[in-house]
């Protein structure tokens, strides 16, 4: 029988740091978990992760000022379980749990968004419910003890089983570790949980009541958000420069977008997108900040598809003045299954699930969405506002998401080009290149030649021609006698040379390719010119006279000279 902690002679210091050597709870923090659960029925096996994030956010239950941390758990990125745990140290160093605010996301078998539950949610602040030990002050054997004790619903208790063991993780390894088995009333089997000192929980199994395990999960990744930024070191990507899976370096030094990039005046703004490259189906929303107290206004769709979106389309935005408009990205709208079409003209409500208030800028942690109704949806707003200076609005996980990209296109000044990137940092997929929707934000309608070179110059970041479609060949004949390009081909040729000439040398032009896959492209080229059909040529492709392409395109010329000030060109 397990036994109650005494909360009566416990004394907590408001603001104490949660610093237990096997339970350190630190601001800022995230620790991601990556673990298979296994189907006891069919055997099926499924990969989960979760992010637990110590946010800055405090909560008072009991009387008591706990820290808040919030708990998310994904299959596949697809968001199924996210909670706000509530605990605080006392002056003898135990960590106590308070209670949780839990949302339990279902889905029917098509992968279909079909509404919450909110299993398992209950408070130290109920009529019978008493909060319990997450951690001893310090290991000791002996009697099992409460977790927390809310009856029919909360009854986990602890029991410490091994200490001074040493554990390998995908982390590393770590020394001292101690192991708790974890069990209710409420349930059967167990669970083996262990701790490393300075860390906290490093790994879990979960076992059946015939002792066969039904899940197991490791810590994978630590990490550090909400650190300010002076911003007096940061660089702005180029545009053109982003490519496929090649992750952007030196991410702490790349230029974050913040309110200011975006303020209105009560004018219309032009959300413009200009292409992408991402294995998902994504959408992109909009919303407004009121730049005096932070308020977040509700949200609408303005594409619902990014991916069956024409390059070039633009959606107009009304910006009331002193306000702020800030852009989101929806990842996966085809995996979640919500319409999102019916948000375009708005309906979607960013809330502050603590307090149950509208979301804030201000609030250190991400909202959660839902409809008019009050029904809870499964979207995650990744942001364009940066997390590099102290705000954790993005995401549970508080990482960057969009970045500022600069282009060398003329007449761009004044334009604010974002790149967005589609998946968490703490996703095992995730790969830094922030080119998976990349949109422009103007003051008034782009210029069609201004456009045209911003998309073929975002063109870059994606496998094959803009638009989405693959490449086709093109031979020397395809071009007419006087070595002028017509808009005799059809697209995406279109795209790419649509509005320009180009003006070629004496020499007759030829072709020289090889491989046309789909990362192929064509290069058409004589002795003293050169261009790209499919992937982008950029300079640092260059090694002294010879050109080389990217993807399957192996050829070499000599002599290239600038014809052209878009790059397509160049010496």
């Amino acid at each position: 029988m397990a036994i109650l902690p005494d909360f009566g002679a416990a004394t907590f210091i408001p603001g104490a740091p949660i610093d237990n050597p096997y339970l350190p709870l630190i601001p800022g923090h995230v620790l991601s978990y990556k673990g298979d659960e296994i189907d006891p029925n069919t055997g099926e096996v499924t990969t989960e992760r979760n992010d637990v994030f110590t946010t800055s956010a405090t909560f008072e239950v009991r009387g008591v000022s706990t820290t808040v941390i919030r708990d998310t758990v994904y299959e596949d990125d697809v968001i199924l379980e996210d909670t706000f745990d509530w605990y605080a140290q006392d002056t003898a160093g135990n960590v106590w749990y308070f209670g949780e605010i839990v949302v339990n996301y279902e889905y029917d078998d098509d992968g279909n968004f079909i509404g919450v539950n909110h299993d398992g949610q209950w408070s130290a602040d109920d009529p019978g419910n008493q909060p319990g030990w997450a951690m001893k002050a310090t290991p000791e054997f002996g009697t099992a003890y409460y977790q927390e004790f809310a009856p029919g619903i909360a009854e986990d208790e602890s029991i410490l089983a091994e200490i001074g063991l040493s554990m390998k993780t995908p982390l590393g390894k770590f020394e001292d570790v101690i192991k708790t088995i974890d069990s209710s009333a409420l349930s059967t089997g167990a669970e083996f949980k262990f701790y490393a000192p300075g860390v906290g929980e490093i790994a879990e199994l979960e076992l059946a009541p015939d002792g066969s395990i039904t899940s197991k999960a490791d810590l994978y990744r630590r990490g550090v958000v909400g650190v300010a930024d002076d911003d007096t070191d940061d660089v702005t990507p180029a545009l053109a420069s982003l490519h496929e899976g090649k992750e952007v370096k030196d991410l702490p030094d790349v230029r974050d977008l913040d309110l200011a990039d975006f303020t209105g005046t009560g004018t219309t703004k032009q959300v413009t997108v200009l292409g992408g490259s991402t294995d998902s189906t994504d959408a992109l929303g909009a919303y407004f900040v009121d730049t005096a107290t932070g308020a977040i206004s509700e949200a609408r769709i303005l594409v619902s598809d990014l991916s069956d979106a024409s390059n070039g389309e633009s959606v107009a935005i009304d910006v009331p003045e002193g306000q702020s408009l800030c852009l989101f990205l929806v990842r996966g709208v085809d995996e979640i299954g919500v319409d999102l079409e019916q948000f375009a003209d708005g309906g979607l409500q960013l809330k502050n699930l603590l307090t149950g208030a509208t979301a804030n800028a201000n609030d250190p942690f991400a909202p959660t969405i839902m409809d008019d109704a009050g029904n809870i949806l499964p979207i995650q707003p990744l942001s364009a506002l940066g997390a590099d200076d102290g705000s954790n609005l993005l995401n549970p996980a508080g990482s960057m998401q969009a970045i500022g990209l600069s282009s060398k296109v003329p007449g761009t000044a004044g334009i604010e080009i974002v790149g967005f990137e589609d998946r968490l940092n703490t996703s095992p997929d995730y790969d830094g290149d922030f080119n998976d929707a990349i949109v422009a934000v103007s003051d008034m309608p782009l210029p069609s030649e201004t456009l045209g070179q911003l998309v073929r110059e975002a063109g870059g970041a994606k496998s094959g021609a803009t638009g989405g479609s693959e490449p086709i060949g093109i031979s020397a004949g395809d071009l007419p006698a006087d070595d002028r390009t017509e808009h005799q081909y059809e697209d995406p040729l279109g795209d790419w040379l649509a509005g320009d000439t180009f003006q070629f040398a004496d020499a007759a032009p030829h072709e020289r390719a090889t491989d046309f896959g789909t990362s192929g492209g064509h290069l058409v080229v004589a002795e003293d010119w050169a261009f790209s059909f499919g992937e982008r040529i950029h300079d640092d492709w260059l090694d002294g006279t010879d050109l080389i392409a990217p993807g399957n395109v192996d050829v070499a010329a000599t002599g290239a000279a600038s014809l052209s000030a878009d790059g397509f060109f160049f010496a």
